[in-house]
């Protein structure tokens, strides 16, 4: 009997001593200890400088929504991005809506993983774009860093964004497009 209550016991111990990682809240880029992003049409274009993401000298701020089943993340330069954390693909329109994207999003231990792959350029017949970004917490829950991995035509990119957790408050940021967790 003893046997069997240890051997219940250390069956759902991992699962009690692994917690999932808690992204919820308002993000601050450190730029100082970030990679600046790579600008993703200098190889079509070929003008401007190599490196930027086009966010100048403005304070980033990212607000992250989660609960057990998916995850919303808004900022002031992109659109509000939704995932399902189930760890199975998962079709979106692209940023043109004329082609379609498969995201992939899920826990991998004290990490989230998500896989992006679709047309570049957004026109049926492109060339494909792959990109896969890796979100991990610092042990005491108050950095986060994303590390992106971008697979494009002319080459593949890695690049770090490293965040401090702000202070608790209401976000302007997804006060208007945010759902509150479910």
């Amino acid at each position: 009997m003893k046997k069997k209550l240890l051997m219940l016991g250390m069956t759902f111990l991992p699962a009690v001593a692994m917690a999932a990682p808690d992204f919820n809240g308002t993000w601050a880029l450190n730029k100082a200890n970030s990679d600046p992003a790579p600008n993703a049409m200098y190889w079509l274009t070929r003008s401007g400088p190599t490196m930027g993401g086009g966010r100048g000298n403005a304070e980033v701020l990212i607000t992250v929504h989660q609960d057990a089943t998916g995850m919303q993340v808004a900022d002031s330069q992109t659109a509000k991005r939704e995932y399902t954390l189930d760890g199975k693909p998962h079709t979106r329109a692209t940023d043109t809506g004329i082609e379609k994207a498969v995201v992939t999003a899920g826990l991998q231990g004290d990490t989230l993983v998500v896989e992006t792959t679709q047309p570049y350029g957004g026109m049926p017949g492109n060339a494909t774009l792959k990109v896969k970004e890796v979100w991990s917490l610092s042990p005491d829950g108050k950095t986060l860093t994303i590390t992106t991995m971008r697979d494009v035509p002319a080459k593949k990119q890695a690049y770090k964004q490293v965040y401090n957790k702000a202070q608790d408050q209401p976000s302007a940021i997804c006060s208007a497009g945010c759902v509150a967790p479910r």
